[in-house]
């Protein structure tokens, strides 16, 4: 049983985009001696209700999930209970009913009442393609088990010495596909790849290959980055293993920096973690948030845990 060790890391923004608009506007209507309720109901009622309801988020923009399926039945991801939103957006899978016990998914949410519901899933595998080698799809070690030819999508998660499955489901697909962190080099994951635009990414950067595969590696037709369907949300919970970053000394989790300390980079290693990030940092200054967003972090982050 793969063990999982769960911390909240949290970073405020440099610059909170749409509260800060909001601030401004209670600004200017407190010039003329409103009281704080009447600022709050005329600013509604001048501006829409939404404004309300991002500033009980307490100023973060967009909740995320990239992990995998944990339950089904009351649908979990990375240990955290969702919803589908009625008009949920789907790619990779036809329907919420195709969905599987350990695929790996990008998750875009938000917040329903004291529900947390899903706008956008993405089904993002580790790998599709076929196996080059017992133990091994196209050329990278899998740590389960694998038939002795043909194709296969594999769910899962990248660790220092290739990919830990969560799902492996055979594929009668041709076509090849990787996921994974590019290493500025040609390697996306540890999956060498050519062609497309591959040049116009930097190291570290996610990215989704698909193509051939051909004479070991996979001929490109499209890269695309992120594994997000629209733009990354602010807060992000990420489920995986610590990886080293290219060219640096650092460790990340799918791209972002670690800076926990090093005895817990050493664990992440080579156990199962789940973190929260937020704008691209680990790390966070507790004594920094307001009491909205620390309600929002352990809201989201913390029920992870459960």
């Amino acid at each position: 049983m793969t063990r999982t060790s769960t911390h909240v890391a949290f970073d405020l923004p440099q610059i909170k985009r749409k509260r800060f608009a909001h601030q401004k506007i209670f600004s200017v209507l407190r010039e003329y001696n409103f009281t704080r309720h009447a600022v709050v109901f005329i600013a509604a009622i001048l501006f829409g209700w939404p404004l309300l309801a991002e500033e009980k988020e307490g100023g973060i923009i967009g909740t995320g999930v990239i992990g995998r399926i944990t339950a089904l039945n009351k649908f979990e991801v990375s240990g955290m209970r969702f919803d589908f939103a009625p008009d949920i957006e789907l790619k990779g899978v036809r329907a919420v009913e195709d969905l599987r016990m350990g695929m790996t998914l990008a998750l875009s949410t938000g917040r329903d009442g004291e529900a947390w519901q899903i706008k956008t899933l993405q089904h993002v595998p580790a790998m599709s393609g076929p196996v080059t080698a017992p133990g091994e799809v196209m050329g990278v070690p899998v740590a389960g088990a694998l038939p002795d030819s043909g194709n296969v999508q594999v769910d899962g998660f990248w660790s220092e010495t290739g990919i830990v499955p969560s799902r492996i489901a055979e594929i009668p697909e041709d076509s090849a596909q990787v996921s994974g962190i590019y290493d500025g080099r040609g390697r996306i994951g540890r999956v060498p790849v050519q062609g497309a635009t591959l040049s116009d990414f930097a190291a570290g950067q996610t990215l989704t290959a698909t193509g051939r595969f051909v004479d070991g590696k996979i001929m490109a037709d499209t890269v695309m980055q992120g594994p997000f369907m629209g733009p990354p949300p602010d807060l992000v919970l990420l489920e995986g293993f610590f990886q080293s970053m290219p060219a640096t000394d650092s460790l990340s989790l799918h791209g972002i920096a670690v800076t926990s300390a090093a005895a817990e980079q050493d664990a992440g290693v080579d156990e199962l973690v789940r973190r929260c990030a937020f704008n691209g940092r680990t790390d966070f200054v507790r004594n920094a948030l307001t009491p909205s967003e620390e309600e929002v972090v352990n809201s989201f982050c913390v029920s992870a845990s459960n």
